[in-house]
């Protein structure tokens, strides 16, 4: 992470991580990283909190613009955002999982505290919105458990809150990949060894979060992102691997709920509600591992639509989707894109003939995660730039028809969304509709379509460059 850090400013000038002194843990810091992110800023570094040693860091807004995804990535600073999905796209067909290398020895080993001197409170996490819980550590954490039938090695991102000294408490959904090896530790009686890792380079941090298949370790395929194995270690009596180099690893074991758990939440999710709290799993922490100077890395959930949100989600989701896409015979795809996450997702196709929209739509809400929250579909033509908002909405007002181009279908959500009633949730019906929209000019007659009054690109590049410098554009 810190290799990151050095390249944001590298290839961004010193401007794009900003040093922030005195803010505190207490909502002072996730206020902060609100405002700043709400106007596209830079990366914030947070030192010197109040009742925490020098040194002691938050880093947040990580991955906030297109332009620090494409660093994190390792393309040039200036590629456009459709051109990053692109390159996602394209590298996902052809990564070469590599799996981690074995060291000795990393920076993570430091400083290491085991058993009663276990103190996760020494650490400055911040209490991100003023209706969560507690303080939430984990928002941009690394979950690693190991199947205790096949050895996978499973790497995921669930939030976690510090419940004392030597208690740190996980949400997992249950039909998540860690729940699911955890339960296998439970069926056999004991709890599920675990390691919660806090603050890694942003490759891995996003590989956690999107979630590789069942049975296919993330650290493989961030291996092959990187196009070198990720260095790991063991720490002694330990069969869990960590990244050698982490700011912070909590390490312990995680029993089954009914042996122990803690009111978890309310959390501030990134739907932008606060919506799930209850009696949660518990990991109790028998050994915790930081770098002199540790930083924790945190990305708290703001309302989606914050234009620097977290990039990463909507650049992954953009780029599987098209994918899926191609996979189901949809032709002349030009771009797909996603807002707030991935609540809506947008492509752009080129029309060939009648049905082409709404092949497309269906089978982009094939491709809907089951308890996903995907909830709009939309289409439109090549002439509209998908990753301008203004644009996007644009087509919609019109070059639809609500009383034909709009469908409702119905399928599964996830727990956290804030539109499940209280009857519907508490009898199980995890069902909720979604729309696709058909943003297209109607193939029919589209070239009798009114034209726009609007400059095409070339022209409006070389005003651009012509006039960058006394405008600014």
């Amino acid at each position: 992470m810190r290799h990151y850090i050095d390249n944001l400013t590298e290839k961004l000038g010193d401007q794009e991580v900003r040093l922030v002194e005195g803010a505190d843990w207490d909502l002072e810091i996730g206020a902060i990283t609100e405002l700043m992110a709400e106007k596209e800023g830079p990366a914030l570094l947070f030192d010197n909190i109040p009742g925490y040693p020098p040194g002691y860091r938050v880093f947040t807004n990580f991955m906030g613009t297109a332009e620090r995804c494409a660093v994190a990535l390792g393309l040039p600073a200036d590629t456009s955002k459709m051109d990053i999905i692109r390159a996602w796209k394209d590298l996902s067909k052809q990564i070469e999982p590599i799996p981690p290398v074995e060291v000795s020895s990393g920076t993570v080993l430091e400083n290491v505290m085991e058993g009663a001197d276990v103190d996760l409170t020494v650490f400055p996490a911040p209490r991100w919105h003023d209706g969560d819980g507690g303080r939430y550590i984990g928002t941009a954490c690394m979950v690693i458990t190991r199947d205790p039938d096949t050895g996978w090695v499973n790497v995921g991102t669930y939030r976690g809150c510090i419940q004392g000294k030597d208690r740190l408490s996980l949400w997992m959904l249950g039909n998540r990949h860690a729940r699911a090896i955890a339960q296998k530790y439970w069926d056999r009686g004991v709890a599920c060894p675990i390691a919660v890792v806090v603050g890694s380079d942003p490759i891995l941090s996003t590989v956690a979060a999107i979630a590789a298949p069942a049975g296919v370790s993330e650290y493989d395929v961030a291996g092959g992102l990187r196009g070198q194995g990720v260095e790991i270690l063991y720490a002694p009596g330990s069969d869990i691997p960590i990244p050698a180099h982490a700011e912070i690893v909590i390490q312990g074991e995680m029993p089954p709920v009914e042996e122990e758990s803690v009111m978890e939440g309310p959390f501030g999710e990134w739907t932008g509600y606060f919506t799930h709290a209850g009696h949660e799993t518990v990991v109790r922490v028998n050994r915790v591992m930081h770098r002199n100077d540790p930083i924790i890395l945190g990305a708290p959930p703001m309302i989606p639509t914050v234009p620097a949100g977290d990039q990463a989600v909507p650049l992954y989701s953009a780029s599987v989707t098209w994918d899926h896409l191609e996979a189901s015979g949809v032709q002349n795809i030009r771009g797909v894109w996603a807002y707030a996450r991935q609540l809506m997702m947008v492509i752009s196709i080129e029309q060939t003939g009648a049905g082409d929209a709404m092949h497309a739509l269906l089978a982009a809400a094939g491709r809907k995660r089951t308890g996903g929250m995907e909830r709009y579909f939309v289409v439109v033509d090549d002439d509209i730039d998908i990753t301008d908002i203004n644009h996007v909405l644009w087509a919609m007002f019109t070059r639809v028809d609500p009383g034909e181009s709009i469908h409702v279908l119905r399928t599964p959500t996830t727990a956290i969304d804030p539109r499940l009633a209280p009857a519907k949730r508490e009898s199980g019906d995890m069902s909720m509709g979604i729309v696709l929209i058909d943003a297209c000019k109607p193939f029919a007659w589209k070239d009798s379509y009114p034209r726009a009054n609007r400059f095409d690109e070339p022209y409006r590049a070389e005003i651009r460059e012509r006039w960058k410098s006394a405008l600014s554009l």
